[in-house]
């Protein structure tokens, strides 16, 4: 949750502030059993906080902010503000162990009745620390924070990493490749942390665009796709809803990848509404045919199934456990680009042939052993053919599609 910028600060939130966030977010239709809630962000800086460093204030916000949105719904998953781990003890700024702790003494109870722990777990001074160096303003601040807070209440609580990243402005695009490869192996990978959201998609311009996951022209950088390599299939538990509601119920939204050898940025299989889980299980078990679609391909003619929808290309060929002969899926995007593909939940191996204007640009192989491993095109393709492996398919051969 935040306010207004005013000049150069946040304003300093208010008691009708939260009741004002409290009602409207309990007004909404959650697609998820929890309904989380972060209140207000990297307080101990006094730009985020009306110009001033208060955590007796805070305290107080954040007591009354645990009141307001548990009487509305039991299902308010509470967070506070994540501290600022770099901030000095001086001027304008408190560290981050001060805050908490006069917190701490101005409400001993406080942290005993948060839900989880948030941290902006940046690998700092300048976002360019390497995160083999631990710290408690490195990439693993986190169990600093732990360590710190346990002295203040007994529970274990979920971390949710809303912050994290490194530099373009100091660093190259491998190292930071790299470096978020050795974060989600051997710092986030922790127990407790339940969520890592890096800072951030995409910035465009400004100062913000050092940590653009995407480039100007929107496509992926290495870190972008080394991410997405980590990304895990979440599994909250839903809301359940007893009577209809008169606001169509969004599809679930949730941090995971994607389910087969599929554009990584594409939405993935925990996205898929329940209805279309159902509708998708009845076809496959009772082996509804989907491949209605005659192409022929050089000299070659396939049956195949066609995908246009974010949700059908997010299931794709992970719903099979084997292709039969003859058989396959085609990708049609709106958009020529260069689409990112991997194997993950795959069941078998397929060659993945790259189509540019109806010819054939290119064939990689889709190896169902390695699911991880990143599988790019060999430039500009608008359409994507998926069939069994060794297909003999080569490069210029051209593709006729007959609707049967």
């Amino acid at each position: 949750m935040a306010t207004v910028v005013d000049g150069s600060q946040w304003l300093k939130p208010g008691n009708t502030d939260l009741i004002d966030f409290s009602n409207f977010l309990n007004d909404l239709p959650w697609p998820t059993q929890n309904h989380y809630v972060i209140i207000f962000n990297e307080v101990n800086r006094a730009d985020e906080f009306g110009g001033q460093v208060s955590p007796e204030n805070y305290s107080d916000i954040l007591a009354y902010a645990l009141d307001v949105f548990k009487q509305r719904s039991e299902k308010f998953f509470v967070l506070p503000a994540a501290m600022d781990n770099a901030a000095p003890d001086v001027g304008n700024f408190m560290s981050w162990k001060t805050y908490l702790r006069r917190m701490y003494l101005h409400n001993p109870e406080i942290f005993k009745r948060l839900d989880g722990w948030t941290s902006h777990s940046y690998g700092n001074p300048d976002f360019s620390a390497d995160p083999l160096k631990s710290g408690e303003n490195k990439a693993d601040s986190f169990l600093y924070d732990l360590r710190f807070i346990n002295q203040f209440t007994p529970k274990k609580l979920p971390v949710f990493i809303t912050e994290t990243g490194w530099s373009s402005v100091r660093l190259n695009e491998q190292t930071i490749s790299n470096f978020y490869s050795y974060a989600f192996k051997n710092l986030w990978s922790h127990d407790q942390v339940v969520a890592v959201t890096p800072f951030l998609l995409f910035a465009g311009e400004g100062p913000f665009s050092q940590f653009s996951l995407l480039k100007r022209d929107s496509q992926p950088t290495l870190a972008y796709q080394t991410i997405k390599s980590f990304s895990t299939l979440a599994q909250p538990i839903l809301e359940l809803v007893s009577t209809p509601s008169p606001v169509p119920i969004p599809t679930q939204i949730s941090p995971t990848a994607t389910s087969q050898a599929v554009l990584a940025s594409q939405t993935t299989m925990d996205n898929l509404s329940f209805i279309e889980r159902i509708i998708s299980f009845i076809k496959n078990f009772f082996r509804h045919d989907n491949f209605t679609t005659q192409i022929t391909i050089g000299e070659k003619k396939y049956r195949v199934e066609i995908v246009t929808s974010d949700t059908d290309k997010a299931l794709g060929l992970a719903k099979y456990n084997s292709l039969a002969d003859g058989r396959g899926m085609l990708f049609k995007f709106n958009q020529a680009g260069t689409p990112t593909f991997w194997m993950k939940d795959m069941k078998f191996d397929i060659d993945i042939v790259w189509i540019t204007e109806n010819k054939v640009v290119g064939v990689s192989q889709g190896d169902h052993t390695n699911p991880f491993a990143l599988i790019n095109p060999p430039g500009i393709i608008d359409t994507v053919l998926e069939v069994n492996p060794n297909s003999g398919i080569e490069i210029g051969d051209n593709i006729t599609v007959t609707t049967l």
